[in-house]
């Protein structure tokens, strides 16, 4: 399984430019893709468009912020084949941004604000990018390494980010 899914993937991903893929290891049913920004909506295209990859069913989008460099990770998986590919993207902390995959995977909507609201992270061409946990009003991402909050005084508000330039 393992020598069958790493060469559907390279097949698969064969047409890409020189350096899309940085890295890209299997284990067993799943592989593990790193990404560069640049390339990443076309990756993502090729998994789902190509019959050797055959990833069409978009398991979820979630990002992790180490504190010096933040990352999407997209778990794509094939029904019909039974294997997973872990899609990682470094993004830029200081203003992190990424293409919007609606458009292949409508199932990609909720993950993409929920990063979005949780990691400050633009889908860029998203239909609808906007809080869907958060109130409309929250300020900050809480899920960043550089998110501070305090007490708000009311479990409907939950922790509000502090003012760094006030002393409490």
């Amino acid at each position: 399984m393992e020598r069958d899914f790493g060469s559907a993937l390279r097949t698969a991903l064969a047409g890409l430019p020189e350096g899309a893929v940085e890295s890209l290891e299997v284990s067993g049913s799943v592989a593990t893709l790193r990404v560069n920004l640049g390339s990443l909506r076309a990756v993502l295209e090729s998994l789902k468009s190509s019959p050797e990859a055959a990833c069409d069913f978009p398991a979820n989008l979630t990002a992790y912020d180490t504190g010096e460099e933040m990352f999407l990770v997209y778990r794509l998986a094939s029904i019909e084949r039974g294997w997973q590919a872990l899609v990682l993207c470094r993004v830029d902390r200081s203003e992190p941004a990424a293409p919007s995959v609606t458009d292949l995977w409508p199932g990609f909507n909720w993950f993409e604000r929920e990063v979005y609201d949780m990691f400050g992270v633009r889908f860029e061409g998203h239909p609808d990018l906007r809080r869907i946990l958060l109130p409309d009003d929250w300020e900050g991402f809480p899920f960043r390494k550089d998110y501070v909050s305090r007490p708000s005084g009311s479990p409907l508000r939950g922790p509000q980010p502090i003012d760094r330039g006030v002393q409490g």
